[in-house]
């Protein structure tokens, strides 16, 4: 495909009227100039399909795309497809970036190292602008070879994020990487560690010119049936394989961040249909449970340290697979107004 800029920006829209303007206006006053900018709108029912096309009609630079309501990875990859930039980053439509989120992403580029990947730190701010934490990512050039390394030394488990990151379109175009549209947790760092499978270089960088906004729904885990949650957690077990195939990795011990943050996949799965607004018949949450402990037993016990000591009730009905008991130590809890432990921290 002919190449039109140096960095193509996908931004997924979707329901982002109120702040879309904020974020578009930060892209187009980049320092770097040479870019596209891809709005993807994702079947929106609020004002954000036309503040796009408005925006495309006065700069030359802006392409839109407009689809059915199908998730924000059907709209990323819809992105991947359309782009024509040599490399690319991504915003999301409630944030915003500095004059500078481009630039310094570009000069982090070694060209005389092959094909890389840019990652940078994050803000976290307000509605307002007020800085509440940093995700900082480090500071470090890392060649393949260390990898594995770096996933632990560095946490990369936590840089799960779709933002702050360069990458070469040269690579996603040769081993067709994309967004899995079935799993709706993780995706991003699913697209990092894949991406990372085939590349040459890592530069990680505290250079901070994105803000992620927290909005007091921004803690509000989405609800996703099991299988959706499942098919992620399997996934990134897949992943895990794969990498530790590559790649050295540290000693056990270095590795509990790892573990922990892939674990998440199997709390997320245990617990999804205990969420009320699912209705889920017993029958089904049990074959549920059967499936999920039965597939991952061993993992289940080495690796799953529960928070919650109400949790670690649970852990002993699982280990000796008294699945209708677990369940109906869950439903009592839920009747009782106690849920605090179904909110699984998410990195």
């Amino acid at each position: 495909m002919e190449v039109h800029a140096q960095i193509s920006v996908i931004v997924p829209v979707y329901n982002a009227g109120q702040h879309l303007d904020r974020c578009i206006k930060s892209i187009l006053c980049q320092s770097f100039v040479d870019f596209e900018l891809l709005l993807i709108n994702d079947g929106s029912s609020d004002d954000s399909a036309s503040i796009c096309d408005n925006y495309a009609s006065g700069d030359n630079r802006i392409r839109v795309f407009h689809q059915n309501n199908t998730g924000v990875s059907a709209a990323r990859n819809l992105g991947l497809k359309e782009m024509r930039g040599k490399y690319l980053a991504f915003v999301d439509a409630d944030d915003y970036v500095s004059p500078y989120y481009l630039a310094d992403l570009y000069a982090g580029l070694r060209l005389d190292k092959g094909s890389g990947l840019i990652i940078q730190s994050l803000v976290q701010v307000t509605p307002e602008g007020e800085e509440l934490s940093k995700k900082r990512a480090g500071n470090a050039f890392v060649g393949s070879v260390d990898f594995g390394m770096a996933i632990c030394d560095y946490r990369l488990y936590e840089q799960g994020y779709i933002a702050s990151k360069l990458y070469d379109v040269k690579l996603i175009r040769k081993y067709e990487l994309c967004f899995d549209e079935r799993i709706k947790v993780l995706e991003d760092l699913f697209f990092m560690y894949q991406y990372m499978l085939y590349c040459d270089y890592l530069v990680l960088s505290n250079t901070s010119n994105y803000s992620y906004v927290r909005y007091p729904t921004s803690g509000c885990r989405t609800l996703h049936p099991f299988d959706s949650v499942y098919t992620g957690f399997r996934f990134y077990q897949e992943l895990v394989d794969r990498l530790t195939a590559k790649w050295e990795f540290p000693q056990e011990e270095k590795r509990k961040g790892l573990y922990a943050s892939l674990m998440l996949g199997f709390d997320w799965s245990l617990k999804t249909d205990y969420w009320q607004k699912h209705n889920i018949s017993r029958k089904k949450r049990i074959s549920h449970l059967c499936l999920l402990i039965s597939d991952n037993y061993r993992m289940m016990c080495d690796y799953y340290h529960p928070v919650y000591k109400l949790d670690k009730i649970g852990k002993i009905f699982l280990k000796f697979h008294l699945y209708g008991l677990y369940d109906c130590y869950m439903i009592f809890l839920i009747k009782m107004n106690i849920t605090s432990f179904l909110h699984a921290p998410r990195p």
